[in-house]
């Protein structure tokens, strides 16, 4: 089976799963959130391991999930997080071996990187139809990327990413805005006219710099995928990436900064 159609039927599977689970919130959310979670944050921790570092795989896994858990039912996060981070400051000093300030923080990176986007990701997702919105402009943007760039691509975007090109990403960028305004005519009451304007944009923005930022560190650390979890489709990192970096924007903008333009 060649590699396009075990992504396409991997697709046909898995989109409908994550639309149902999104749409049904709750505790199946929850569970979906923090497993892409430790799952993301996990390959994220073996590339660096591939690169020479030594992070703390299994205590970062369960603190952040901690973390996770605590932001989303506990309110009270902050001081938790900092003493967590304390803490595995602490156990490097030590730990066996070779000492390595970069390996506490990964951990910290993680959280900032990973963590926090999927928790506000579950919060954006107390309203399902915001949810859909993202993911819909993120595919979007992916899907026209590509195909702008195999068709018209003739300009290199960035030496990280070989493969894109200015004229792909242009067509991402474009098309994002044009799902973006789709969506405001389908739930007016939800998205208004400047939310599909300035979301779209952002979105078209922030969905190629979170692959091109996941690029740069698989080229650092000399891994071609996250992982090969997903038939056809990499790591979870890498079919998240994305993701995380515009989940945290998209709940800011429609949380706060909605109110003084609307």
């Amino acid at each position: 089976m060649s590699n396009t159609l075990t992504r396409i039927l991997v697709g046909i599977a898995g989109i409908p799963l994550v639309l149902f689970i999104v749409y049904y919130g709750g505790y199946p959310f929850f569970a979906f959130c923090l497993l892409v979670e430790i799952l993301a944050l996990y390959e994220l921790l073996k590339m660096f391991r591939v690169k020479g570092y030594e992070p703390l795989t299994v205590i970062s896994l369960v603190f952040s999930a901690g973390v996770f858990t605590g932001f989303i039912f506990a309110r009270s996060y902050i001081e938790y997080t900092l003493l967590l981070i304390g803490v595995v400051f602490i156990i490097e000093l030590f730990r066996g071996g070779k000492k390595n300030i970069f390996n506490p923080l990964l951990f910290v990176f993680g959280l900032i990187y990973i963590t926090l986007p999927l928790a506000l990701l579950y919060e954006l997702g107390r309203n399902y139809i915001l949810v859909y919105y993202i993911l819909a402009l993120i595919w979007s943007c992916d899907s026209f990327a590509f195909f702008g760039g195999k068709f018209f691509g003739k300009h290199k975007l960035s030496s990280i990413s070989p493969k894109k090109t200015i004229e792909g990403s242009a067509a991402g960028f474009v098309f994002t805005v044009i799902m973006s305004v789709v969506f405001h005519f389908i739930f007016p009451e939800t998205i208004s006219v400047k939310d599909s304007v300035m979301v779209g944009a952002l979105t078209g923005v922030l969905a190629q710099a979170g692959d091109l930022v996941e690029s740069f560190l698989k080229r650092y650390t000399g891994v071609k995928d996250s992982s090969n979890i997903i038939p056809g489709h990499g790591g979870v990192l890498d079919r998240f990436d994305s993701l995380i970096f515009c989940a945290p924007v998209v709940y800011v903008y429609f949380h706060f900064f909605k109110i003084f333009i609307n």
